[in-house]
């Protein structure tokens, strides 16, 4: 992966759609393919009409995969050699495939770019920059999906054929994400108490079974070789969760299973739920629509990166201004380096812990850039506190004395 001599300075964004292939099919609204070091050809006689890979046998595609991968992994970047200290459980770590299950989350639906917007290409990328190669991706998922049809339908069956036959051809396929659970709730949205009790059971039961596949599959004598994730469904409607048999009353008891059925066989939960909880409206597209904007598949993307333990790193922070413990002018600039090798999701500033105006990225001079208004200030000592995050939640702070 990139390495401090090279580190990512600018703010984080959706990552660069060249060099991508789809293959969009009816049942699989996201299946997707990842980055390649070169264009993925259509074999002859295969023509505009009905051509490239969603021609192909999925035999025939893993293989032309595996030799992108192989070319990919054979002469790493030299920054490919970062690592960064696994988390507890350990860790499988980022493989050669991506899988990815889910409902019209995961599909992307609504918003502006799902090849680029989605939550699942947003985390695709972030696998790519900690990996320092190319990582594939397989989208599985399908509009519409339950925990039910999930498990009966064809998209788990998909994902066990494909483990097993990237398995044989000496890949490691790691993360699997998962977002299931919001169509379960919606369907029992207008039900009695009664009937909602018994649609939670039944979906408690039915996403202990889609994880106790997922583990059989990715388990190799006695062995887990990829990381799961999964995450909490948010509530666009935000309410009340003290208010018995509410709708958020109902939905932190949902959540609240299919945690306690992730965390009894180590899967990680991305607590995408509690990112989403009093900033509805700005996450989502409500009251037009209950789907994630774009701002709200960033927010999943990040939190099934932090949920990961890919990224320990903390961020790099450089003062360059001001610099001298009394500003000279009332109105002092601040001008802040931050660099990570993944990338700066935010940059706060802090006059004795309390917020300034948020400072803005400038390219062209490789700079966030803030000010503090002196002339609102009491006279004597201040602290400046610069606090840069990365997508994985790590911080780093710098103090500096001031003086009005």
């Amino acid at each position: 992966m990139p390495s401090r001599d090279t580190p990512h300075t600018a703010p984080l964004g959706p990552p660069n759609p060249g060099g991508e292939s789809h293959d969009i099919s009816p049942r699989h609204q996201g299946r997707t393919k990842g980055r390649s070091l070169a264009p993925i050809l259509p074999p002859p006689g295969l023509g505009p009409g009905g051509t490239g890979l969603a021609l192909l046998g999925r035999a025939a595609r893993l293989l032309l995969l595996t030799a992108l991968v192989l070319a990919g992994s054979a002469a790493p970047a030299s920054g490919a050699q970062r690592a960064h200290p696994a988390t507890a459980p350990a860790r499988a770590g980022i493989g050669e495939l991506y899988l990815a299950l889910g409902d019209s989350l995961g599909v992307g639906l609504f918003s502006s770019a799902p090849e680029t917007r989605s939550y699942v290409a947003q985390f695709h990328g972030l696998l790519e920059q900690a990996a320092g190669r190319p990582v594939q991706v397989e989208n599985l998922s399908v509009n519409g999906e339950t925990a039910k049809s999930m498990l009966t339908g064809a998209q788990l069956q998909d994902a066990e054929r494909t483990i097993a036959e990237a398995r044989e051809r000496g890949w490691t396929i790691s993360p699997v994400t998962i977002d299931i659970g919001g169509n379960d709730m919606r369907a029992l949205q207008n039900k009695s108490d009664a009937e909602r009790e018994a649609g939670l059971a039944e979906f408690r039961g039915n996403v202990a079974r889609i994880f106790d596949r997922l583990v059989a599959a990715t388990t190799v004598e006695g062995a887990r070789t990829s990381d799961i994730i999964t995450m909490t469904v948010y509530n666009p409607y935000g309410g009340d969760v003290n208010a018995a048999r509410s709708l958020a009353w109902w939905v932190e008891r949902f959540n609240a299973a299919l945690a306690e059925e992730a965390q009894r066989r180590d899967i990680a939960v991305a607590p995408v739920y509690d990112r989403f909880r009093g900033q509805e409206r700005a996450l989502t597209l409500v009251p037009l629509d209950f789907h994630a904007n774009n701002r709200g598949h960033r927010a999943i993307a990040e939190e099934f990166w932090r949920a990961a333990g890919y990224d320990t790193a903390a961020p790099d922070v450089e003062i360059v201004d001001p610099a001298a413990a009394r500003p000279a002018r009332p109105v002092t600039t601040i001008k802040v380096r931050a660099a990570d090798n993944i990338g700066v999701a935010r940059v706060e500033l802090l006059l004795d812990d309390k917020p300034l105006p948020a400072p803005l990225f400038k390219p062209d001079l490789d700079l966030w850039i803030g000010y503090w208004d002196a002339r609102a200030a009491a006279p004597g000592a201040h602290r400046l506190a610069i606090v840069v995050t990365d997508a994985a939640g790590n911080t780093t702070r710098r103090d500096l004395a001031l003086a009005r």
